[in-house]
């Protein structure tokens, strides 16, 4: 069966311009992450892992997105940046306001399993 994957991770990076205790009470989890693989890539047989570094605002949504390591496909680093922007949520819920803004890495990997 020929099937198209995309997989989500956090990478458990947190930073924030305070000390190191603060970024360890206060770990985001993505809790809504609909993310778009774009057709073309899919057709071209694109796949590679966009990591990216998110500023989470204190609602719980991605103020800044920065790639930090390219997927080597810029059809794919775009979609990624653009589905961070405008559709994840993550839980704040162990952040205390104090600790917000922080900066969460984040990967996305876009998998095409049917060119493999």
């Amino acid at each position: 069966m020929n099937t198209l994957a995309l997989v989500l991770a956090a990478a458990g990076l947190s930073f924030t311009s305070a000390n190191t205790s603060l970024a360890d009470a206060c770990d985001p989890q993505v809790i809504q992450d609909d993310t778009s693989f774009p057709i073309r890539s899919q057709v071209r047989g694109q796949q590679g892992v966009v990591f990216m570094d998110v500023l989470i605002d204190q609602r719980g949504r991605a103020a800044d997105v920065e790639v930090v390591d390219s997927s080597g496909y810029r059809l794919l680093d775009r979609a990624a940046q653009e589905s961070v922007l405008t559709s994840w949520q993550f839980d704040i819920s162990n952040c205390e306001r104090k600790d917000l803004p922080i900066t969460h890495r984040v990967a996305v990997e876009y998998r095409n399993d049917e060119y493999r």
